[in-house]
């Protein structure tokens, strides 16, 4: 029988069954390692070792460096990027993928150099060999051996057709797609980070909104008010005007944590703690371009020439060509040139001889020609699936182009259309302005119903909600172009850590 404990599994033995006992010894290896797996299904469970990584990973938290972030500094948005480049980790992540990369590529170049080696084997040999007895009365032969050989060897592929310089230029592209993945990722982050920063203006315009949306229900609470004591006015007029204020400092105290939340997004996309001081700046009143300075095709050419996407998946096309001439290569033979130089240091004796010791210099030298004949059709498949691989990346590619240009298309069309709606959007709020000034005028002398000045201040708040909407999305819309362009975070020259 086999019993199962929590830390070892106890096979008694009563002899005799060994084929028995090897086989519950194996179930019971097979049992053990669930000793560490959750008991059931239907609750958590504290592993052993749970308590070592807890702590592990709170020390790590304690180890990180804080963010240096100035607390009487408005950061504007190009520093909060700038913030957001160098703490962001998946910008390291990336810069490490480039490097490794880099690496690889030097793997491969250094194929060209020959191969030294130096290598050195000791032993000792005690060796009877069967011999007829009339040559030695007791049919073996023994011979003892103390020895030490040290060898330098030097091996160097003089010629390969091809296989070398593939290897090289296809570690180069991939180096390419991966420094044009990490220009992608820095990319990623400015949008990223641009679009919430946007999102926040849009907030503390909303807020501004709200805020004199409420000064014009006490406004017209005031009037309600003033009226009511002259007998001018109903109290259902006033309880109404009440009732507009009240709702009014709801939506305000909304757009309030609607304007906590952006921030709170907007520090999470930075890779800033959400309790850090930090003072964003405020451009919800800063003026926006008229119109677009440049035409749709041209935003096209500059996608097509600079889009890190696009400049990855050339590379990985340039890297299938490469491999394509590598598996091509293989059809063709390899000459090398190698050459060793060792000692032979050492003693041996046979039977009861005395040691005799060697101390001699040996070498060689020459050349190597190694061509496969057949392999079984192993580098014809080779070929045919490296010529696969580069046609669909070669596809990749250009669906890629498509859906850049696509991308482009939409959004230069939809900055255009954010531009037009905005210029309605400020006439709109323009024209609610001096209605509600002039329903509120003749209100108060007794020209215009309460219904007209409720709902003209009704029209003047939605028409400021409606251009701060809009306000923001010119700012979206042209960073989204600018996104598609590859406009944003440009190489620049030289090499440097994120």
């Amino acid at each position: 029988m086999m019993r199962r404990t929590a830390s070892r599994c106890s096979i008694p033995w009563h002899g005799g069954a060994l084929v028995l006992g090897m086989t519950l010894v194996s179930a019971c290896a097979a049992v053990q390692p669930f000793d560490n797996a959750p008991p059931s299904s239907v609750r958590p469970w504290n592993a052993p070792n749970l308590p070592e990584y807890s702590a592990a990973l709170a020390r790590t938290e304690q180890a990180r460096e804080p963010v240096s972030v100035d607390p009487q500094k408005t950061y504007e948005l190009s520093e909060l990027i700038d913030v957001a480049q160098r703490t962001n980790p998946e910008t390291r992540v990336a810069w490490e993928h480039a490097r490794q990369a880099a690496i690889a590529a030097g793997i491969a170049e250094g194929t060209y150099y020959p191969a030294l080696v130096l290598a050195a084997t000791g032993a000792i040999d005690h060796v009877p060999l069967p011999i007829p007895q009339t040559v030695v009365p007791g049919g073996v032969f023994t011979a003892d051996t103390h020895f030490v050989i040290p060898a330098l060897s030097l091996e160097w592929l003089l010629l390969d057709f091809g296989r070398r310089r593939a290897l090289v230029d296809a570690a180069q592209a991939l180096t390419m797609e991966a420094t044009a993945g990490f220009n992608a990722k820095h990319q990623q982050i400015v949008f990223d980070v641009t679009r919430q920063f946007h999102a926040l203006t849009a907030a503390r315009g909303k807020v501004a909104a709200e805020r004199a949306a409420l000064d014009s229900a006490r406004s017209l609470e005031e009037s309600a008010a003033a009226r009511k004591e002259h007998g001018l006015a109903t109290l259902p007029e006033l309880l109404q005007a009440q009732e507009q204020t009240a709702r009014v400092t709801y939506d305000l105290e909304d757009a309030l944590a609607a304007e906590h939340d952006a921030r709170m997004a907007l520090l999470e996309t930075i890779g800033i703690r959400p309790g850090t001081p930090i003072d964003v700046a405020d451009i919800s009143q800063q003026p926006l371009p008229p119109t677009l300075d440049e035409s749709v095709d041209e935003a096209i050419d500059r996608a097509l020439a600079q889009r890190p996407d696009l400049i990855a998946r050339l590379a990985s096309v340039r890297a299938k060509e490469a491999e394509v001439r590598k598996a091509r290569a293989d059809f063709w033979p390899r000459f090398l040139a190698r050459a060793a130089v060792a000692g032979n240091i050492g003693e041996l004796k046979v039977e009861n001889s005395p040691y005799q010791s060697v101390d001699e210099l040996q070498y060689d030298a020459g050349f190597r020609f190694e061509w496969s004949l057949f392999e079984g059709f192993e580098r014809r498949n080779k070929v045919y699936l490296a010529e696969s691989q580069r046609r669909e990346a070669e596809d990749e590619l250009e669906h890629a182009k498509d859906k850049a240009v696509r991308e482009v298309w939409k959004a230069y069309n939809d900055a255009k259309v954010a531009l037009a709606k905005h210029r309605a959007a400020a006439a709109l709020l323009a024209a609610s302005e001096k209605a509600w000034a002039a329903t509120l005028d003749s209100y108060q002398h007794g020209l215009a119903t309460f219904p007209d000045v409720r709902e003209a201040q009704r029209s003047l708040a939605s028409a400021r909600t409606v251009d701060v909407a809009a306000r923001a999305e010119v700012l979206t819309r042209a960073a989204a172009l600018a996104f598609a362009t590859g406009d944003l975070a440009r190489p620049v020259n030289g090499t440097s850590a994120p």
